[in-house]
């Protein structure tokens, strides 16, 4: 059995909901009671090992959740220059500026350095990234990047969690040695000792992020935010 456990700031886990939003002792407790049932399962005999079988055969035959469609989303540019930058932190490289009233185009949204109040920010149709703290929204908002799916690192070493992709960001969390953490995109970003992509950790307040120079896979990495 895993014993992978969220990484709890303030009291909270780091994920945006359901399990993945569990805290160090909420999911120490869920998974005591995932042993206790497994405990009285096997008591009764072959009939619920072989319905428990079943089970698990289904499971495993269930269809995989459809990936986000790619969809497009618009924006309208408030600030009188918005600076566009190589990665989704005030931090990373500025790429470009757009003026007041541009129109946008914007993939997805991840959380980040906050600005102003507004912790978001906005992958562009170029690959590039603005706050959202100066972008009004022409429809619908954007969905968050990844594809849905929970992917899981390893820190391989102490690791700092920092409120964006790149080490002038504030550490908002710190992860020991050997802790399993639960991962959902990826930037490249600040190169560290070579590396310069970076985790997003599942969250439901904030921007996480590790460098993944110190976290190992387990199993397939993330996709690109």
């Amino acid at each position: 059995m895993s014993n992978r456990i969220g990484i709890t700031v303030g009291g909270r886990g780091t994920g945006r909901g359901g399990r993945f939003g569990l805290g160090i002792s909420e999911r120490a407790a869920a998974l005591r009671a995932r042993g206790h049932l497994l405990v009285r399962t096997r008591r009764v005999g072959p009939i619920v090992a072989a319905a428990v079988l079943l089970s698990a055969t289904l499971l495993a035959f269930a269809p995989t959740p459809p990936a986000h469609a790619a969809t497009s989303y618009q924006g309208r540019v408030t600030a009188t220059a918005l600076n566009i930058r190589s990665a989704p932190t005030s931090a990373a490289a500025d790429v470009g500026t757009l003026r007041y009233g541009a129109t946008i185009s914007i993939q997805c949204k991840v959380f980040g350095p906050s600005v102003g109040g507004n912790s978001l920010w906005y992958k562009l149709s170029t690959g590039k990234w603005v706050t959202a703290r100066y972008v009004a929204n022409i429809g619908s908002a954007p969905r968050f990047c990844g594809d849905g799916q929970e992917y899981e690192g390893r820190a391989l070493s102490f690791l700092n969690v920092r409120s964006g992709p790149h080490t002038a960001n504030a550490t908002v969390s710190s992860a020991p040695q050997g802790t399993f953490l639960a991962l959902v995109c990826k930037v490249d970003s600040q190169s560290i000792d070579g590396n310069p992509r970076w985790y997003q950790l599942t969250g439901d307040g904030g921007g996480q992020w590790v460098a993944a120079r110190y976290v190992s896979n387990v199993g397939s990495a993330p996709p690109y935010c």
